[in-house]
């Protein structure tokens, strides 16, 4: 039997709205679902929103980067 826990995790991003370009909603996608244990990625630009769906641990700080990479910042501490 295999057993895999998933766990899914909220962030709010300042940088995203309604206005945002498809173009920069994937390119948000992409960098986070290359961060090590995230297996999905929802991003929810009129809540200012970005869900990950993790199958084990994650870095924060390599989310936190991801989203800073494409200019955007995660709130909070």
């Amino acid at each position: 039997m295999i057993t895999v826990a998933y766990s899914l995790v909220a962030y709010r991003v300042t940088g995203l709205s309604p206005a945002t370009c498809e173009h920069c909603l994937a390119a948000v996608k992409l960098e986070l679902i290359q961060v090590p244990g995230v297996v999905g990625v929802d991003v929810d630009p009129a809540e200012g929103r970005v869900s990950i769906l993790t199958d084990g641990p994650v870095d924060e700080g390599q989310v936190r980067a991801a989203v800073d990479a494409v200019g955007c910042t995660v709130e909070g501490s």
